[in-house]
Order: structure tokens, then C-alpha cells, then sequence
């Protein structure tokens, strides 16, 4: 293994410990009709949101339920890109609209939704659901649960509480679009991961589960998958064993930043001219890859609107886990993806996470990625940034064969403005509505 603590793990360990981890008071918001709660099996309430772009426009109610899935450190307002009352964001559109928009009053109105995944999906009839998993959200869309919790508390509590939910409601079987962590929690979900004997269980799957949730015949199935540059750790940074990176992760803790956003809008334009001095010092020496600074490249300037950029900044970055940090960590250095190291009695309090080895007693989800066999849609940005696009194919590749399964690789695209770049309503948008109608109509 490497030596030292590569730089990109080292400014998110300063920036936890530079920190004040402050409680965050959701604002004083009565629920619209709009909110639902999913409760999950450890006893913690999720915050959903029936997307519609303004309380007098109708949900798409007996349509296709899609649910979106934010990624790390952020809330469903990655996906719902919009102005929110009382603010101004400073954008236009462009000469020439998506055919999907052209006829959009709210588009017309708002022009921050035509950068919206929410909208696109709305307008096109479908059912869409947003969800804040534990400890992340704004207003009356705050989860309950913030703690130190895993990858693998999020693919075995949170996704099944958020799944049955829309089912429950809907009476269909939802298709899943997640993006980065969002989809990581997918592929724990979709191999039937489960906790044995607490305290401090194992993960082990369950063949139960992994049919149930594969076939769309349960209360947990799923129609359809959508990965949105979803990682694994099997290709990229490459992280060490260095004990100053997990010496500082070991504890289980929650870090919140949402006290911070108010200085990420002010800091918005010196960030967004950061990223294009970056980006052009790149292409002038041709330096496709910047090893651990690779985490400055996961916005393309050049394909994202200046106060997009702004608005995901104050609205949508949020809070983060240590363990969650801490078990990509392991992928990368491993470049294995695993449950967390601290699973199981014996494990409980190892603080650098062991080199695998047969019969460790870890579940490794990379080594398990045939069990997922539904139709999946994977979209991988076109840059080494805080993702590899090879590490998103090999999910692709690793799992079973569907005849609807596709990749697709989008030209100019980093790891954020994929979801909500220039580029999105024109290319991103339209691949993912493609493929939805060609799942609808399957059989």
C-alpha cells in the first residue's frame, strides 16, 4: 500500500477538524401536503417530498413512481433546482431550449428548473418522489437519525423504509435513481444486505431479499435502476493506511455544514473561478489526472451555470457521516468495496481497516455485484474526478446481464454538473427519459 495521506483525504480531515459541529434547527415551516415520513426498521423517521412545481399543480398520482437519491454530503435539493421564494438567482435561458421545455410555463417562469432532474421527470408524467436519508434535509424536509452512521446502516435501513413507502402510496413499484452515495446505497440494497445477530453485526445477503428486490413482485422491488456516477472504490483515489486519516474517522459521529451555506453563497464566485483556473492549468499540460487533487476536478466550469453552482451551494450541500467518509476510504485504498471494518463484536473497535483477506469475515459488496440483475441505466461523467468512470462501468459490468441494461458515458461532464450541468437538459435529462419509457413499456 501507499504511504501518507493523500491530499484530497487531508483537506477533508482538516476541514472536519476545523469544524464547530453546530445542531441544525430545522426552519419554523409547516409540512405541506407534499411531505410524507418513511419510518425505518431502527426506528428513524425519513423525509420525503412528492415533487410538483408549485402547491396548485397536480402530482402525477397513478403514473410511474421514480425516486431520487442524493449523493454524500447532500439533500434532495441537488435534484429540484429552482428559486426558491424570497431569492434570485441571475440565470437565463438558453437560445435554444430542450424540445422537453419549450412549452413549459414553470420553465418559462423559473428558469433554475430547467437545471432541475425533479422538473424533467414531472413534466414528462411521471410520479417523482425526492428523499432525505437519515440526518440530511432543510425545513419540513429534515430526517430524523443523525449519527454516526455506515454506508451499510443507509443500503439496509434507509433505502428499503424509502422504497416500501412510495410503494405503499403509489401502489407500484418504483424505479430508483440515485446519485453518487445515492446509488452506492442501491447496490447495498439491491444484493439483499442485511445485519445478522446485533450487537454490532456482519452484513450477509439474503437470497429472500435479493429476489424480492430484484424482480418487482414485493413491497420492496424495484421496477428499474438509474445510477448517476455511483461509486465503488474499485478504481480511482488512491487512499492509504495511514492511521492520521482513520484515527480521525474511527468515531462514530455526524458532522453538519448546513450552518455553513450562508459562506458557501458568499464564497460561490471565488469557488466557481477556483475550478476554471484548475480546469484551464489541466488542459494547458495536459494533466487528465491530478491524483488526490482530483477532488477540485468534480465540477466542470464549463458545464455548469454560475448560479446553479451557487444554488447547490447554499441549498443542497449538508451534512456527512464520519463512518460513511470513512468506509469509501477503506473501498479506495482497498479497492474493494466492503461493509464497514467495524461490523462484527471483534471488529468493534479495530481503528485501521484490515487488508482483505479470504475468510475475513467481511461482506464484500464488490464481490457480490451478479446478485443485482434488474434493468439498470448507469451514466458516468466524463472526468477522473472524486469518481473513476471506469470504477462506475465495472458496476455495470459486474452485474447480471438484462437485455434493457445500458451505459453511457456523458463528453465534458464532471461528478456535479452531471445532474444539474449545461449540458443535463439536453443530454443527461433526455437519456434517462429514453430509457424510462423503454422500461415502462417491458415487460
Amino acid at each position: 500500500m501507499k504511504k501518507g495521506c493523500p491530499l484530497c483525504f487531508t483537506l477533508l480531515i482538516v476541514l472536519i477538524l476545523a469544524l464547530y459541529v453546530l445542531p441544525y434547527s430545522a426552519a419554523d415551516v409547516p409540512p405541506e401536503n407534499d411531505r410524507y415520513a418513511a419510518r425505518t426498521a431502527d426506528g428513524v423517521e425519513l423525509a420525503l417530498k412528492r415533487y410538483r412545481p408549485d402547491p396548485g399543480a397536480p402530482f402525477r398520482k397513478g403514473r410511474q413512481p421514480v425516486i431520487l437519491m442524493p449523493g454524500l454530503m447532500s439533500n434532495m435539493n441537488e435534484f429540484d433546482v429552482h428559486t426558491p421564494p424570497g431569492e434570485s438567482f441571475a440565470v437565463g435561458l438558453p437560445s435554444t431550449l430542450a424540445p422537453w421545455a419549450r412549452d413549459d410555463p414553470y420553465v418559462a417562469r423559473d428558469p433554475m428548473r430547467y437545471y432541475s432532474l425533479a422538473h424533467y421527470l414531472w413534466n414528462q408524467g411521471y410520479d417523482v418522489w425526492l428523499a432525505n436519508y437519515r440526518g440530511e434535509g432543510r425545513g419540513p424536509y429534515v430526517s430524523g437519525g443523525q449519527g454516526g452512521y455506515s454506508l451499510d446502516d443507509l443500503g439496509i435501513y434507509d433505502v428499503p423504509a424509502v422504497v416500501k413507502k412510495v410503494y405503499e402510496e403509489t401502489g407500484r413499484h418504483p424505479v430508483y435513481i440515485g446519485h453518487s452515495m445515492g446509488a452506492s446505497m442501491a447496490y447495498i440494497f439491491l444484493e439483499g444486505a442485511e445485519y445478522l445477530d446485533a450487537p454490532d453485526p456482519h452484513v450477509h445477503s439474503d437470497p429472500a431479499l435479493v429476489k424480492e428486490r430484484n424482480s418487482g413482485r414485493g413491497e420492496q422491488s424495484l421496477k428499474g435502476l438509474v445510477v448517476l456516477d455511483g461509486p465503488m472504490g474499485t478504481v480511482g483515489m488512491n487512499a492509504s493506511y495511514d492511521p492520521s486519516l482513520f484515527l480521525v474517522l474511527r468515531d462514530r459521529w455526524y458532522m453538519d455544514l448546513r450552518w455553513l451555506n450562508p459562506v458557501l453563497d458568499l464564497l460561490a464566485p471565488c469557488t466557481y473561478q477556483l475550478y476554471r483556473f484548475l480546469w484551464f492549468l489541466c488542459r494547458l499540460f495536459n494533466w487528465p489526472d491530478l491524483g488526490p487533487m482530483n477532488l477540485l476536478l468534480s465540477t466542470n466550469p464549463d458545464n455548469i451555470h454560475q448560479e446553479v453552482h451557487r444554488y447547490l451551494l447554499k441549498h443542497a450541500v449538508d451534512g456527512m457521516s464520519t463512518r460513511t467518509v470513512a468506509q469509501f476510504s477503506s473501498a479506495y485504498a482497498t479497492k474493494r468495496f466492503r461493509e464497514d471494518w467495524y461490523n462484527g463484536v471483534d471488529d468493534s473497535t479495530v481503528p485501521i481497516p484490515p487488508p482483505p483477506a479470504p475468510g475475513d469475515g467481511y461482506y464484500y459488496y464488490s464481490d457480490h455485484l451478479d446478485l443485482v440483475s434488474l434493468p439498470v441505466l448507469v451514466i458516468a461523467d466524463d472526468t477522473v474526478d472524486i469518481t473513476h468512470p471506469d470504477d462506475i462501468r465495472n458496476f455495470f459490468l459486474g452485474k447480471s446481464r438484462h437485455r434493457l441494461d445500458y451505459f453511457l458515458r456523458v463528453p465534458n461532464t464532471a461528478h456535479v454538473d452531471l445532474v444539474a450541468g449545461l449540458n443535463a437538459p439536453t443530454e443527461v435529462f433526455p437519456a434517462i427519459g429514453r430509457w424510462l419509457r423503454m422500461l415502462c413499456r417491458s415487460r
